[in-house]
């Protein structure tokens, strides 16, 4: 089975080297920081135990292991206003292009006139304001939240993408109508999403209940930019739209897969913790002949893991509580001085490979890097 979500730092890719060197027998499987589960899945193991600290995520599990009616609601509601906005686009789609090249046209007759921009704007906040009602009938009753919000998104994303593209036709070649009506869809979508967004940095204030909370989780989880996990000082998640290849991605056929019999199954006799790693692992109670596969945050200067810190002194008090267990444990973590000096001991065993990341975010992650999967069997 794939992984329900998507999570930075993902294992499918590593998929052969972990099942290459899996012990003989696996009497329970363990996994501390579960993320987005790919070993879990993959491996199948009817007797499993989960955990991790983000409550975002294990609420997500819970939702889908406990068949969360509501949540499964709102999810397939969000993708059906989702793809509503397509036909707003292809139904508007004269009007839109028009506005966008009679912009053109102005500013390459005066492209610092304040006075254009000024028209411009007016256009757009006038379009919006026209179809408030469209816009409003889009969102159901259940998700009529700040929709002044919404409508001020629209609007804010049509001026800002229409800007970007007359900027890149002046560098290269003008649209085509396709490309054209596609940049405009991604600014509806964009809006969308930054709506919801919204919704979810400001959920308690707005009395959200758990359900409506994680299935906007999932959802700004699978569009956000390359799947990242990046939070403002506040406290506020500020990932923007992953762009235009994610326009027409097929969202309802990750949630029919999460709504599957064949994960729901699974699930049942999965055990679902959210806690601190140790606090976990020894109110598990583990017995020889347990499996414990652990991917923890990487020991580098970016050690914020969804909102929780796993700093240096988390690293030394997992290896501690490691070198001690009766379970077969295996870890994989990006090699660095200090967490192969960790492990350099006669408890585990160390083998290195190579990782390449597909996602380079503001340089935090080398593009090639060696990584050590540690055993202690």
């Amino acid at each position: 089975m794939n992984p329900i979500i998507k999570w930075a730092g993902g294992k499918e890719k590593e998929l052969p080297y972990i099942k290459e060197n899996l012990p003989s027998n696996i009497k329970r499987y363990i996994e501390p920081f579960i993320g987005g589960g790919a070993v879990y899945f993959n491996l199948n193991v009817k007797k499993s135990i989960i955990n991790d600290k983000s409550e975002e995520l294990i609420n997500l599990y819970r939702c889908i292991k406990n068949n969360d009616k509501e949540f499964f609601s709102n999810l397939k509601a969000i993708y059906k206003n989702w793809t509503l906005l397509e036909s707003v686009v292809e139904n508007n789609s004269i009007e839109l292009l028009k506005i966008y090249r009679d912009y053109c046209t102005d500013l390459n007759k005066n492209s610092e006139s304040k006075s254009i921009k000024t028209k411009f704007n007016d256009k757009i906040y006038t379009f919006v304001i026209k179809h408030a009602e469209e816009f409003n009938g889009i969102l159901s009753s259940d998700f009529n939240i700040e929709i002044d919000n919404f409508i001020n998104e629209i609007a804010k994303n049509l001026i800002s993408k229409m800007n970007r593209m007359f900027k890149i036709e002046k560098q290269r070649n003008l649209m085509n109508k396709k490309d054209t009506l596609d940049n405009i869809e991604c600014a509806f979508k964009s809006a969308f999403y930054m709506h919801f967004r919204h919704l979810y940095n400001e959920a308690e204030k707005l009395n959200i209940n758990m359900s409506f909370y994680t299935a906007i989780f999932y959802f700004i989880r699978e569009f956000c930019y390359a799947s990242m996990f990046r939070y403002n000082k506040n406290g506020k998640f500020n990932v923007p739209y992953g762009g235009i290849s994610y326009n027409r991605k097929e969202f309802i056929k990750k949630i029919e897969y999460i709504d599957s019999k064949e994960i729901k199954e699974y699930m049942e006799q999965t055990q679902i913790y959210c806690d601190d790693f140790e606090t976990f692992l020894k109110e598990v109670q583990l017995e020889t002949g347990d499996f414990i596969f652990l991917d923890p945050p990487y020991d580098t200067e970016f050690s914020t893991y969804a909102k929780n810190e796993f700093a240096k002194k988390d690293q030394v008090r997992l290896c501690e509580y490691l070198k001690n267990t009766k379970a077969n444990i295996m870890l994989i973590i990006k090699n660095t001085e200090f967490i192969y000096n960790l492990y350099n001991t006669k408890k585990f065993k160390i083998k290195t490979f190579d990782k390449k990341y597909l996602v380079s975010f503001q340089n935090r992650n080398d593009k090639d890097v060696e990584h050590l999967l540690i055993t202690n069997y």
